[in-house]
């Protein structure tokens, strides 16, 4: 489909309001496509049920909270009840995964480097979020569930090296002399 009423480099948001293509809304709204997108990915390339479950989950809530970016909350939004929804998967995988070694070099295998891929575009997403409140209400709720699914990312990331039995590589700091 086309209507050709982008080739000048703006488009409409879900009010009917006119921006660029280059406003911060739609780096928004192009962050949570890229990490739907990804997520799409990693569920194809996950093999255990919870973390298909959750992940089926997310990719709705990403539409759920696009919807509100582009009609300014008009219509559905994220609850905090959704965020609440993260935390408790976070408590889930951190009972299974155990000590957290941070500063995990992302790899191991193709289910984790999928989920990791996810997570830092999803930090992408929680900065833009941030750039966007310049132009557009955003309430502290979508920030704080867009920071939460990237923990959950990364938990399920690491959950899945370890139910491979591969290990973490860990980047170690040193100290300054």
């Amino acid at each position: 489909m086309y209507t050709k009423r982008g080739d000048k480099g703006e488009t409409d948001t879900g009010t009917g309001m006119r921006v660029t293509k280059g406003s911060a809304i739609i780096d928004t709204e192009g962050d949570i496509d890229e990490v739907n997108s990804f997520i799409g990915f990693a569920l194809v390339n996950t093999r255990w049920d919870d973390i298909r479950e959750d992940l089926q989950q997310i990719q709705v809530d990403l539409f759920t909270l696009g919807e509100h970016i582009t009609t300014q909350g008009t219509r559905r939004t994220i609850t905090p009840e959704r965020v609440k929804w993260l935390e408790d998967r976070v408590t889930y995988y951190r009972k299974e995964y155990g000590r957290i070694r941070l500063f995990v070099i992302p790899g191991g295998s193709k289910e984790a480097t999928s989920l990791h891929m996810a997570r830092t575009v999803c930090r992408r997403l929680e900065r833009d979020l941030v750039k966007s409140k310049n132009e557009v209400e955003i309430p502290a709720v979508l920030e704080e569930y867009v920071n939460r699914l990237s923990s959950v990312l990364f938990f399920h990331a690491l959950v899945s090296n370890k139910r491979l039995g591969i290990d973490e590589r860990i980047f170690y700091l040193r100290e300054l002399p």
